[in-house]
């Protein structure tokens, strides 16, 4: 695990200042190799074979170097293959690898690899880079192309290299939307992000090509399996965890109340990991601390709690401009306090459950949307006439969330049943997890820019000819998954010179999921193969646990009251007229707000602006 940075045309001065910038995500080591044209360096945390494996990497020839962010975990496997094929190695480490199977695989490179990365690869032969980043987007990897090509973990270190964060509000209408900017824009001009699953070619002259070497739903080629398909997906998930536990570090998982984290800790006691969780509170009923608690009693974990409190406002900050691009979720507190706690307890690595959710359509905007293609038009109109004239209280009991949906909720819930049939493929997808709609953000645009915002790429996508299922779950990978759930995890684990991983996020497992039939998707429980796995391994009050949101309450009094008066400072009319990119009128009302969505309005204004001020102030 490290960070990585270069390109073309760099000074060593300036390469070493960019890494200076990475130094948090590797604190053990920095070195660089300075190439025809090119160079590439590294900041390394280190992980595997700790006192040999210093990047870059060359091939013995000379002639292939390599850097690369992340773990291989298949890389023991592939290095069996090529020293068959003649190739020797000096080290244990995971990316040592990477020369050689570039000179035995080219640009099928990627495709071979099984972990989470992003690396790029010197080949002096052809003096060109070769980059590519893992399948779900768990490592990041952005550059510039402005005048030469510059790339970096972060996009922090690009000031180092003397190319200026320059902000552009063209997009800021989707990030509104969204409260995230899908890959590959940034609200940077000439800062691009390489997406997930893709790989990029750049010749010594500066011309770049780009391929998408993965899409989740299609794989190369459809698993098959002899026996059930629990007993494969049992296989499969055994697999994946084992090869995540490698380290020769101390390993921690996240543990929650709920059935993927469970399953997770039960397949790392079942192999002989340490048995080491830590999880998080919010001091509120919704807590899931209890639970997590239990589990880790059943299964013989030394467990760790840690609690985020309305003090933990003082460090959004700091939090926001760790986070590098906004995400407007007040969640990221929690991510970097649960990362704080497990890095002071002293791991190094820690693993958790991302992935069943998407790839079992687990969430229950994923059953909306099914239960909206079944009953057609005239029952979508019917079910949203119904959710109109529906008691507040059968309403919040139907939506299965802690927090009182109120009166926007219930809008916004026959809104989308209303509209459905009438709707793009990506508002049938986003649009119950969005917060402003767009009579809101033209409101909330300062009205110089409402006439520049341009529609991202990624909002023009349709549904094909297949499962319909299976697009909304396949488009997850593009943009929800890496934009919005991974990148919470990277840098602010990342921050803490932590390793996250994520094994669930395994591809064989997307694959045999995503080519899955869909049948049983609108059968309870939710996620019915998954939890039909961990009864294989579980108890029942384990397994059948409802799904417990994981949010910030803020609709708590205390945490309200900590919200509000950071959003007064923030989100002051001095402090928006700085940028003049949101209009203070259309944020007034949100001050009185009392209820838990137009609360999570202005958690997301508030981020925004801080980032705008750390983006001013860091530039």
């Amino acid at each position: 695990m490290c960070g990585i940075a270069g390109g073309s045309n760099l000074s060593t001065e300036r390469l070493e200042k960019m890494l200076q910038c990475l130094r948090h995500r590797g604190p053990d080591a920095l070195s660089f190799q300075q190439l025809n044209k090119f160079s590439l360096g590294s900041v390394r945390l280190s992980i595997i074979d700790r006192e040999h494996g210093h990047q870059p990497f060359r091939s013995p020839c000379g002639k292939i170097t390599a850097v690369c962010n992340g773990e291989i975990y298949n890389w023991q496997e592939l290095r069996r293959k090529l020293e068959a094929a003649g190739h020797q190695f000096k080290t244990r480490c995971d990316c040592e690898i990477l020369p050689a199977a570039w000179l035995e695989w080219r640009e099928a490179l990627p495709e071979k690899l099984n972990g989470m990365f992003a690396f790029a690869i010197h080949d002096a032969t052809t003096n060109s880079l070769f980059l590519a980043r893992d399948r779900c987007g768990q490592k990041p990897l952005y550059y510039s192309a402005k005048n030469s090509f510059v790339f970096a973990s972060e996009i922090k270190a690009f000031p180092a290299a003397g190319i200026p964060l320059e902000l552009t509000p063209a997009n800021l209408s989707t990030w509104l939307s969204l409260r995230y900017l899908p890959e590959p824009e940034t609200l940077f001009q000439n800062i691009t992000i390489l997406p997930a699953a893709h790989s990029m070619t750049v010749s010594a002259s500066g011309e770049i090509s780009i391929r998408r070497y993965w899409q989740a739903g299609q794989p190369e080629v459809t698993p098959t399996f002899s026996g059930s398909a629990l007993d494969y997906l049992d296989q499969t998930t055994r697999s994946a965890v084992e090869l995540a536990l490698q380290a020769d570090v101390p390993v921690a998982t996240y543990l929650s109340g709920g059935v993927d984290s469970a399953l997770l800790a039960h397949y790392m006691r079942d192999l002989g990991a340490d048995a080491n969780s830590i999880s998080i509170g919010f001091g509120a009923a919704s807590d899931e601390t209890p639970a997590a608690q239990a589990t880790a009693k059943h299964l013989g974990f030394q467990h760790h709690n840690t609690e985020l409190t309305p003090d933990s406002f003082s460090r959004l900050s700091q939090v926001v401009t760790q986070m590098d691009r906004p995400v407007g979720d007040l969640l990221i507190l929690a991510f970097d306090e649960l990362a704080r706690h497990t890095s002071s307890l002293g791991y190094k690595v820690a693993l958790g459950g991302e992935g069943p959710d998407e790839h079992f359509a687990g969430y229950s905007f994923h059953k909306a949307y099914l239960t909206a293609q079944k009953i057609g038009p005239l029952g979508c109109k019917l079910a949203a006439t119904t959710i109109d004239h529906l008691p507040s209280k059968i309403l919040n009991h139907l939506a299965k969330f802690p927090a009182a949906l109120g009166s926007e909720g219930r809008r916004k819930s026959a809104q989308y049943f209303r509209s459905f049939h009438s709707s793009t493929f990506f508002e049938k997808a986003t649009r119950l997890h969005t917060l402003f709609e767009p009579e809101e953000i033209n409101k909330l645009l300062h009205p110089d820019l409402i006439a520049q915002q341009r529609d991202h790429e990624i909002t023009k996508s349709k549904e094909g000819p297949g499962d319909p299922m299976s697009e909304l779950l396949a488009l997850q990978y593009q943009h929800w998954l890496p934009d919005w759930s991974l990148i919470r995890q990277d840098k602010n684990t990342m921050a803490h010179s932590l390793e996250y991983r994520a094994p669930f996020l395994d591809h064989r497992l997307i694959d045999f999921a995503l080519t899955h039939p869909k049948e049983a998707l609108l059968h309870k429980p939710d996620k019915a193969l998954w939890r039909a796995l961990a009864a294989r391994h579980l108890p029942h009050e384990m397994t059948h646990r409802p799904k417990q949101p994981f949010y910030l309450p803020l609709e708590h009094p205390r945490w309200r009251k900590a919200l509000i008066v950071t959003a007064r400072e923030v989100l002051a009319p001095e402090n928006l007229r700085k940028h003049n990119w949101l209009s203070p009128k259309a944020i007034e009302p949100l001050f009185e707000a009392q209820n838990f969505l137009p609360l999570k309005k202005l958690g997301a204004l508030v981020i925004l602006q801080q980032w705008l001020n750390s983006v001013t102030s860091n530039s």
